[in-house]
């Protein structure tokens, strides 16, 4: 990589660049790198912006009356390029504009205002000689009204300027608008896979592997145990993942630096409760307890409707997973299932089961699960703060129902077994795979 562009990259590496901004960046810098400087200076980007159509600086110099050409000309890169501004101090500054006018990201014009700074008399001296002055640029991004002239400009340039001020007066506005709106958060060196989740898909494969091959026959309980086990893990730290991703994207970026977004489910707030209990109602009663918490900051959001876009990532997650696990059965069918023993579809089968118990059980819309997260939103916060103080107790209250009132557990696994059904999964191997998870 040229000097210039690893120069560019390191100065602009915590600074939000639109596409035009980067893209005359990296114009500037291969103009220094072509005269052998170490990094590009003001004077390079000036000329880089001026000789590049389309952006919003150079649209606002020219509908402010102004000749980009004319300018450029009079921009010199020559001299004592090591007095120059840094491009680290320019991105600054150009980021600094950014914000004062409640922009998320620094486009073109900010880096135009930024060249005016006195601090930058190589490009403040040629911008101000042609009469462009921040006061103007500022006025036609936010308003797109006409430059006030300045006193002693010619007849001629007067003219010129009141000629094309007028050129697509709304275009100026809109820009701004647009750079208001918070930009997509970049994934970028953010997204990771730990070596936990990889550990833990490690052994649902090799797990199954053993069982579709008829390997340790004799073994075929603790096998399916491990097997399901581990996916249900794995499928957990997908179900959590989702939240954390679409949390991320909503504007929370605290579930980066928690490290949510790794599949690490020893991230968790609360391992005992969001991982250790979880496997032990599957190996108990063999119902999908819904596991990992990710802590996510609601106030940081971009509002009500990611608010419970967060919720419902979570059992999309489950519910791919299940889907996953249910496709042998949907495409194949039990009579023409691909070459395995029977064990493994069975445990398959039980696998898929879990995960319908796990997305009904999350889309309850009871306080504590994914179902009442969706709606709670758009409650009162009153009823909001009552649901954060008792919602541990309804689920325990949900789980002790099913687990000592026959008649809404039959209903409630019926249900889910109706499910299934849908997915071609054969109730048959459903009742196997759970026999092989109880321990001999």
């Amino acid at each position: 990589m040229p000097d210039a562009a690893l120069e560019l990259q390191r100065a602009s590496s915590d600074i939000p660049l639109t596409r035009d901004a980067r893209e005359i960046l990296e114009l500037a810098s291969a103009a220094a790198t072509e005269r052998g400087a170490a990094q590009a200076t003001p004077a390079d980007v000036l000329q880089a912006m001026l000789r590049r159509r389309g952006s919003l600086a150079v649209e606002a110099i020219s509908a402010l009356g102004y000749d980009p050409k004319a300018i450029a000309a009079d921009v010199s890169v020559d001299g004592a390029t090591a007095s120059a501004l840094p491009l680290r101090q320019l991105l600054v500054n150009a980021n600094r504009e950014a914000q004062v006018l409640g922009h998320y990201q620094v486009d073109s014009i900010h880096l135009l205002l930024a060249m005016l700074y006195s601090d930058s008399p190589a490009t403040a001296a040629p911008l101000q000689k042609a009469g462009v002055t921040m006061y103007d640029l500022r006025r036609h991004l936010q308003s797109g009204a006409k430059p006030d002239f300045l006193p002693g400009a010619s007849d001629r340039a007067q003219a010129g300027r009141s000629s094309q001020a007028a050129t697509r007066p709304g275009d100026a506005p809109r820009a701004a608008a647009a750079l208001r709106r918070k930009p997509w958060p970049s994934l970028r060196g953010v997204l990771s896979v730990s070596p936990v989740f990889l550990g833990i898909l490690g052994a649902t494969i090799v797990s199954g592997a053993m069982l579709a091959a008829g390997v340790l026959p004799d073994l075929v309980g603790p096998l399916t145990i491990i097997f399901v086990t581990a996916g249900w893990i794995t499928s957990l730290c997908i179900h959590e993942f989702g939240h954390a991703l679409v949390a991320y994207l909503g504007g929370d970026r605290g579930v980066a630096t928690s490290g949510y977004l790794t599949l690490n489910p020893l991230r968790y707030t609360n391992v005992l409760l969001s991982l250790v209990l979880p496997i032990v109602f599957l190996l108990l009663g063999g119902i999908g307890l819904p596991g990992g918490a990710v802590y996510v900051n609601h106030t940081a959001l971009r509002g009500k409707v990611w608010d419970s876009a967060v919720s419902v990532a979570g059992p999309v997650g489950s519910l791919l997973c299940g889907l996953l696990f249910a496709a042998p059965f949907y495409v194949a069918g039990l009579d023409t299932l691909p070459v395995g023993r029977l064990e493994f579809y069975e445990a398959l089968a039980f696998l898929a089961f879990i995960e319908a118990i796990a997305v009904v059980l999350n889309l309850l819309p009871i306080p504590g699960l994914d179902g009442f997260g969706i709606l709670r939103p758009w409650l009162p916060y009153s009823v909001q703060d009552y649901a954060v103080r008792f919602g541990q107790f309804a689920i325990i209250g949900v789980f002790a129902v099913l687990w000592f009132a026959p008649s809404v557990s039959h209903a409630f696994f019926g249900f889910v077994l109706q499910l299934t059904d849908l997915t071609q999964v054969p109730r048959i191997l459903i009742a196997y795979g759970q026999a092989h998870m109880q321990f001999r």
